[in-house]
């Protein structure tokens, strides 16, 4: 999509900066014309100002995994109901207090990234980091979620749990993949693989549900941990008079989970690599994040963990580091919204008389465009987490609707503060004991590949996937201790 704007001028020579809206037909890849929108105040207006429906692709999308039955792509009836009983769950107090637990999975990363680092300050082996954040970021949200410690990180083989839910993600992009292209919902194979993967999943699931469910103290067990499924349930009972959940009830519950173990951890795992790399190239923002947590913190690392477990609080006061984490966000958003347009539905620019229809087209907000658009954002392509902390006024301080890598509106990312808090954590934990850099020449070594490969803007590191942009070969990294 960037390689479009960058190159609209090839077709509209007197086109001054890119065009606010693109509409792109690809059928049969995409079944509706897509309406691309480059404009955050134009985003706002299907996100925001009305929230429009998500398009029929969000509920092919999740069906496999969901039936359906979760926030993001049940009715708006539903979506409202479980909605407003999850909400409290992810509210900043109460992801605070979950800091602690959050804690103990990320010093877990660490220490593994820690046998990774070579002897005496040397560099170490080459290994994908990708698989590692991906494992300390499920681990994080089942923690979050159910308070349950599977041990993804230590575990080579993987939980069933894990194992249908990576199985299912991926028939869940064969939807938008080569299924789609051939007009085919599933094969008849993936139905069998679906039904084993739900099957898994509901197993490993069910059982923390309705050991909850039938408990004789059922009000005081949900109200004893501040777990998102506590939290939730304790909503549920609230709303329902006392009432054990009935089946339908239940499985809706269930459908959120799994969509929170989805979302949860494919996306802020990138985020995560996508931080580093952007702290590898920027050598002086890696200096100021380090003074920062040195000031704030201590200049004793080894005290970081009890000091953030004692005093969660302070993470609010790591201003720079925040901005690190909005900078990494802004240049790799983690995912987009996509909603249904509607006949008496259009987009304007402001300062413009031009009105856009939307009827029977599938809106796209575009942030990964929205956010390095160099008209709103001053020096756009530079890593500048400053901006973050940039006042009212300031030229630098940033458009209310240009940053938008969770979406905004009533139907925003319910886990925006999770991811926020879990990725500053690991910047505070991580980043002052390590150097983490890229290495390809030594994984080219491993995979024994010496010939030319592909770049993308002159970078071997470039996003690739269908749904999250994941680093290319999950970021070939090696690390070095900073400390002995």
């Amino acid at each position: 999509m960037k390689w479009l704007v960058d190159n609209c001028n090839k077709w509209i020579p007197d086109l001054k900066r890119p065009p606010p809206v693109l509409y792109l037909d690809i059928w049969p890849v995409f079944p509706d014309v897509m309406m691309m929108v480059f404009d955050g105040s134009m985003s706002a207006q299907f996100t925001q100002v009305r929230s429009l429906p998500k398009h029929h692709i969000t509920r092919t999308f999740l069906e496999p995994l969901t039936d359906n039955l979760d926030m993001t792509s049940a009715d708006g009836s539903q979506s409202k109901v479980w909605r407003s009983r999850f909400n409290p769950s992810f509210s900043p107090r109460n992801i605070t207090m979950l800091i602690p637990e959050l804690i103990d999975e990320i010093m877990v990363f660490k220490d593994l990234l820690g046998k990774m680092a070579g002897r005496s300050g040397q560099w170490g082996d080459v290994f994908r980091l990708e698989e590692r954040t991906t494992n300390l970021t499920f681990d994080v949200i089942l923690r979050a979620t159910m308070d349950e410690r599977l041990h993804e990180q230590i575990n080579s083989q993987g939980s069933p749990l894990k194992q249908a839910l990576i199985s299912q993600i991926q028939l869940m992009s064969k939807v938008l993949g080569v299924n789609r292209i051939l007009g085919i919902k599933r094969w008849p194979w993936e139905d069998w693989t679906r039904q084993r993967n739900n099957e898994a999943l509901r197993k490993a699931l069910l059982g923390r549900v309705e050991a909850i469910i039938k408990s004789p103290h059922l009000a005081d067990v949900v109200s004893e941990k501040k777990t998102i499924l506590n939290i939730a349930l304790s909503r549920t009972l609230a709303e329902t008079g006392g009432e054990t959940p009935d089946q339908r009830s239940v499985d809706a519950i269930l459908a959120n989970l799994k969509l929170f173990l989805f979302a949860g951890h494919d996306t802020t795992s990138s985020t995560i690599c996508w931080m580093f790399k952007l702290l590898q190239d920027n050598p002086d923002c890696l200096s100021k994040l380090r003074e920062e947590l040195n000031s704030l913190l201590g200049e004793d690392v080894t005290q970081a963990a009890s000091l953030l477990r004692d005093s969660p609080q302070l993470l609010n006061n790591l201003v720079y580091t925040n901005g690190v984490v909005k900078e990494a966000l802004r240049f790799y958003p983690l995912a987009s919204t996509v909603r249904q347009g509607e006949r008496d539905f259009f987009l304007t620019v402001p300062g413009s008389d031009i009105r856009y229809p939307t009827e029977g087209t599938a809106i796209h907000d575009v942030p990964s465009v929205i956010q390095l658009d160099e008209y709103v954002w001053p020096r756009a392509n530079e890593f500048l987490p400053e901006r973050w902390i940039a006042a009212q006024g300031d030229p630098m301080h940033p458009n209310k609707d240009a940053w938008r890598p969770f979406s905004m509106g009533p139907r925003n990312c319910i886990g925006q503060e999770l991811a926020m808090v879990e990725i500053k954590l690991v910047a505070a934990l991580v980043c002052r004991e390590f150097d983490i850099q890229e290495a390809w020449d030594e994984w080219d070594m491993k995979q024994g590949s010496m010939k030319p490969n592909e770049t993308v803007g002159g970078q071997r590191l470039y996003g690739c996937g269908q749904t999250v942009q994941h680093p290319k070969d999950g970021m070939p990294v090696h690390i070095r201790r900073l400390y002995a």
